[in-house]
């Protein structure tokens, strides 16, 4: 499917799925090719190319073309990315963005709908928040407030979509900033951040 999973391509049936014994978690008997990894592994590529021009071009490039075409099917209609190894769509918009951008499609309609995706879900404090259902639901859940946060946005959350924004040159600089003003107002006096709710 020209994407890359965690630890091997995916040598298995569907119906394997019918015996996993894990009641919270899904799809885990076979190997699948994830966004997260995907866009993992084109970037890696892209970085040693630029460090070993000469080394296997055309095996590097088809792999990161083959790469970006898979991100970009699976890109749902809302623009985001589900994202599978962190919770969830927050995560999995960074994750896109940075894998199109660095196969040279940061202009494509793809980054642009993730964009225009990741500014709709912004909260009034200018932070951005995920509930953990959004992993099970497979639908982007923000309640009024997440456990152990003062509101609707988490620090972590507002990196992620932050990081896909700017990596997608995001022209809207209110929103970034007012994004990076809720990472800066929650930071603690040792430089730290609080433990949130679960990313």
């Amino acid at each position: 499917d020209g994407g890359w999973a965690t630890y091997e391509n995916n040598r298995g049936w569907p119906w394997y799925e019918m015996l996993n014994p894990a009641c919270v978690f899904g799809h885990i008997m076979i190997d699948y090719s994830y966004v997260e990894c995907s866009s993992s592994a084109m970037q890696a590529l892209v970085s040693f190319q630029k460090h070993f021009p000469e080394h296997r071009v055309s095996e590097i490039r088809s792999a990161v073309e083959r790469g970006a075409d898979f991100i970009e099917a699976m890109q749902r209609e809302d623009g985001s990315w589900y994202g599978c190894w962190g919770n969830c769509f927050t995560y999995g918009c960074w994750f896109g963005i940075e894998g199109l951008v660095c196969a040279g499609r940061g202009e494509s309609a793809a980054v642009r709908r993730c964009k225009t995706f990741l500014l709709k879900k912004q909260n009034m404090d200018g932070g951005w928040g995920e509930d953990f259902a959004s992993c099970f639901n497979r639908e982007y859940s923000s309640p009024p407030a997440l456990y152990g946060c003062e509101g609707s946005s988490t620090v972590v959350c507002t990196a992620w979509a932050l990081l896909g924004l700017m990596g997608g040159a995001c022209t809207d600089i209110d929103a970034v900033k007012r994004g990076i003003d809720f990472l800066m107002s929650k930071q603690l006096p040792s430089g730290d951040w609080a433990q949130e709710n679960i990313s």
